[in-house]
């Protein structure tokens, strides 16, 4: 390992944020007395949420039941793929990297297995919702891998083809609105292979089956690697700090739904 890269590395985790914040509030907290004990827990609180051990710690429960090879059920009507965001303007490929392995991955298992597509999700983007950046990318991407993608064929046909619900803003809705339209199609109790990211699975699960639904998990977009953890991971980096907030974004949606009612 040579001084060079160190000496990168060092700068990398000490000068870029949330590095550069964590340093600040250090030095806050030896030259202003006054809020010291503040300075000093805004410190341990950004640290704490920017190592990688912590971050990975406040996932794992999120990811690793999902963590498994595809269980095949037979009954399963569709595939239904949530939505991971979008970029409008994108010159190409405007899914989110996110969305895009959610694509993918329930593509893959509705091809494998004949059944229909149904992507749920519109974004707050006026005038150009996920649903059409899906249908968009599906476009440019089915001439390269060699794939046909019918959108006549109804939904409650188990002949591989895109469905989209373009109106839901969050899972709450991704849930209720896709229901809708198996209801349309016929199908009072569908069974789904889910598809969205491991972290988003529990609470998508719950709120699948909260209105009707028989859901086969089908995760995707894992966060957490198996590699070995080494002596840089306990440095603050931007990567944990975002899986970190994943992480709490999650448990405070549980809640959320606990105090709803929805178990």
């Amino acid at each position: 390992m040579s001084t060079v890269y160190i000496l990168s590395k060092i700068f990398t985790y000490s000068v870029l944020p949330p590095g550069m914040f964590i340093v600040l509030l250090l030095l806050a907290s030896f030259y202003v007395k006054k809020f010291r004990l503040f300075f000093l827990c805004g410190t341990l609180f950004f640290y704490t949420l920017s190592n990688t051990y912590v971050a990975d710690a406040l996932l794992s429960p999120l990811e690793k039941p999902y963590n498994t090879s595809l269980h095949v059920n037979d009954e399963a009507n569709a595939v239904v793929i949530l939505g991971g965001g979008h970029i409008k303007g994108s010159a190409n490929l405007p899914l989110s990297d996110e969305a895009y392995k959610r694509a993918m991955w329930g593509i893959m298992v509705a091809k494998s297995h004949n059944l229909p597509v149904l992507f749920s999700g519109a974004g707050i983007e006026q005038g150009y919702s996920e649903s059409d950046a899906f249908l968009e990318s599906a476009e440019a991407l089915k001439t390269f891998l060699n794939l046909e993608i019918p959108t006549h064929l109804p939904l409650h046909v188990k002949t591989f083809s895109l469905h989209v619900e373009d109106k839901s803003l969050d899972t709450f809705e991704n849930a209720k609105l896709s229901k809708a339209l198996f209801l349309e199609a016929g199908i009072e109790k569908p069974t789904i292979y889910l598809v969205t990211s491991a972290y988003h699975m529990r609470r998508s699960i719950k709120l699948y089956e909260h209105f009707g639904f028989n859901v086969v998990p089908t995760a995707t977009a894992f966060k957490i690697s198996t590699k070995e953890k080494n002596g840089w991971d306990f440095l603050p980096n931007i990567w944990a700090f975002e899986k970190s907030y994943i992480a709490l974004h999650e448990y405070a949606g549980l809640l959320s739904l606990k105090l709803r009612g929805i178990h």
